[in-house]
């Protein structure tokens, strides 16, 4: 397995050095904007952008370290909608909704 998280340095001519991202880290940004548009259009390929994230995901585990917190929502809300499922299920009763909306509020991206 290759370290997606390996830089690309390159030498300008004037000897400064500039740091790219990984192919891997540059694939996966790619399907993330074409994933955002697909769900912007209700777009049936949602579904495809989702499997090669995920596929890129399980070749280079070191991506998901890489992701920002707002990359990762997007993934999930996408996953939600081609699943049509949510993570927080209604509760009934207003005390109760008021508690699981509480509870809801306070979950981070490390309990998900």
């Amino acid at each position: 397995m290759t370290d997606a998280t390996q830089l690309v340095t390159t030498t300008t001519g004037d000897g400064a050095s500039q740091s790219t991202q990984s192919p891997q880290y540059n694939a996966i940004i790619q399907r993330l904007s074409l994933l955002e548009t697909a769900m912007l259009d209700k777009d049936p390929q949602m579904k495809v952008h989702l499997g090669e994230i995920h596929r890129l995901m399980i070749g280079h585990e070191e991506l998901v370290h890489l992701l920002k917190d707002e990359e990762i929502g997007k993934i999930m809300s996408a996953q939600q909608i081609v699943t049509d499922t949510t993570l927080v299920a209604a509760s009934t009763g207003t005390k109760g909704k008021a508690s699981a909306s509480k509870k809801a509020a306070q979950l981070t991206m490390d309990m998900l």
